[in-house]
């Protein structure tokens, strides 16, 4: 029986058809929706599929956080989600309450989500992936909830959450030591924020760290040098290139580090 259905852009597929599918299909396990035309009506008869592990709904502009709640209720096996653009607070709210095994969570550009979201996802404690570029509400407070919550956290993706904070970084230095990837470019974090950060990690390998406007040149120095030894792979503007100290970037190529240096102009999007 069916049990896999990649579905990703197919614009036809409405309520009617997605009831015909799990009709068929009860068992399924893996469905892709992403960027199809289901709205919360459909969900409500997707959601029929209690052996759903992953399931992805990114662009998929006419869902809610009512269709969240269908699937929060009956689909407590899901371990990966992807909401790209979808819900907000509420649907975190339901998620949160059903869905306690989820491990790979997208909700980038989910751009409604607040704190209060995000205060919901620290119940997840099997979550390892979390992909949350573009939360432009979101704050320290907000990453601290997950930080305390989310122990097993394994990737964490903060690019262009403005105001996210130090307060950020002192909580996920703190409590997600498990980290191994982190994206913080664009945020609103300092050198001591940075420095902290990178000393406390000592599992981090990977991190992506483009237009960090309120870190120094000497805040870069000391937070790399923090982690000389540990990262392998490290992204940056191509302008640091030229005035970090020489013997700083000879030190992390020595030790395996593998620099990406990107030209990207400072264009903020919301």
């Amino acid at each position: 029986m069916l049990e896999c259905l990649r579905l990703e852009s197919c614009s036809l597929i409405n309520e009617k058809g997605l009831e015909r599918i799990t009709t068929c299909c009860p068992n399924l396990k893996e469905i892709d929706l992403t960027d199809c035309g289901v709205d919360d009506a459909a969900l409500q008869h997707l959601a029929k599929c209690s052996e759903l592990r992953i399931l992805k709904l990114g662009l998929c502009s006419s869902i809610s956080d009512r269709g969240i709640a269908f699937i929060s209720s009956n689909c407590g096996k899901l371990v990966e989600l992807d909401l790209y653009r979808s819900i907000t607070d509420d649907g975190l709210a339901a998620l949160a309450n059903g869905c306690k095994r989820i491990k790979l969570l997208n909700l980038c550009y989910c751009n409604k989500i607040t704190d209060t979201g995000l205060g919901h996802l620290g119940s997840l404690e099997e979550l390892t992936n979390l992909e949350l570029r573009c939360l432009v509400r979101v704050t320290g407070i907000g990453i601290s909830s997950v930080a305390i919550g989310c122990k097993n956290l394994i990737e964490l993706d903060l690019k262009r959450c403005y105001s996210v904070d130090d307060a950020g970084l002192w909580a996920l230095a703190r409590y997600a030591l498990n980290l191994r990837q982190l994206t913080i470019s664009y945020c609103q974090v300092t050198g001591l924020g940075l420095c902290h950060l990178l000393s406390s990690l000592r599992c981090l390998q990977d991190i992506k760290m483009v237009h960090l406007s309120w870190v120094s040149i000497e805040g870069f120095e000391m937070a790399l040098r923090a982690a000389c030894g540990r990262l392998k792979k490290l992204k940056m503007l191509c302008g640091l290139k030229t005035v970090l100290s020489p013997e700083l970037l000879q030190m992390l190529q020595a030790c395996g580090c593998r620099i990406r240096w990107v030209n990207k102009p400072l264009v903020y999007k919301d």
